[in-house]
C-alpha cells in the first residue's frame, strides 16, 4: 500500500543529524533513526496523514497538487519547506523528481513555517476546505470526488492539529514524509 504520508515534530539536533546524513541515505535514515524511535517511544511528535495528504495539499490550496508556494502558510503542511530527500527544486523554480525508482519525499518544514500553520489551519473553515476539494480535477486527482472522502481528509486534518500546535509551542522543525 503506497502514498502513505507521516508528520514528525524533531527538535533541532535531531534535524541536523538528519542533515549530516548524505543525501542518498536519508531514507533508510528516516526509518531507522526517526520514524522507529518515533512511532515506539514518542507518539505526540507523530502524525500519520495516511492517504489523505493529496486531497489534503489541495484543498488547503487550490484544488491543484502542485509544488508552488502560492498560498502560504497552508500550502506549507504538505509540499512546502526545504526538500531533503526525491525532490529537488532547481534555479529556475522548477521542482524535479531526483530518483524515478524511488518512492519517497521527505520536505522539511522550519520552526517559522510551523508556527504560521498553527496558527492558520484552525481558522480554515470546513466551507472553505469543501469548496478547494470541489475545484479537485477528479482526472488529476485519480480518484472519485465525494463525501466519503471529503470527510476522511478533513478528519485527517482536524486530527493533525494537536500535532500542529505542540510543534509550534515548542517550536519543533516537521519533517513530512510520504512514500508515492
Amino acid at each position: 500500500m503506497g502514498c502513505l504520508a507521516v508528520l514528525f515534530a524533531l527538535k533541532e539536533q535531531e534535524v541536523e543529524e538528519l542533515l549530516a546524513v548524505e543525501r542518498s541515505e536519508r531514507s533508510e535514515y528516516m526509518h531507522e533513526e526517526i520514524e522507529e524511535i518515533f512511532f515506539d517511544d514518542f507518539p505526540e511528535y507523530t502524525c500519520e496523514l495516511d492517504k489523505s495528504w493529496d486531497a489534503m495539499h489541495r484543498m488547503l490550496t487550490d484544488g491543484n497538487l502542485n509544488f508552488e508556494n502560492k498560498y502560504p502558510p497552508l500550502c506549507n503542511v504538505i509540499f512546502g519547506g526545504e526538500f531533503v530527500y526525491g525532490l529537488e527544486r532547481k534555479p529556475s523554480g522548477e521542482v524535479v523528481i531526483i530518483d524515478d525508482e524511488d518512492d519517497e519525499y521527505m520536505i522539511l518544514k522550519t520552526p517559522d513555517q510551523v508556527i504560521k500553520i498553527a496558527e492558520a489551519l484552525p481558522k480554515r473553515t470546513k466551507e472553505e476546505c469543501r469548496k478547494c476539494y470541489d475545484m479537485i480535477d477528479e482526472g488529476d486527482y485519480g480518484m472519485e470526488l465525494d463525501d466519503e472522502d471529503f470527510e476522511y481528509t478533513w478528519e485527517y486534518l482536524r486530527d493533525s492539529l494537536d500535532f500542529w500546535e505542540k510543534a509550534a509551542e515548542e517550536k519543533r522543525y516537521v519533517l513530512f514524509t510520504v512514500d508515492r
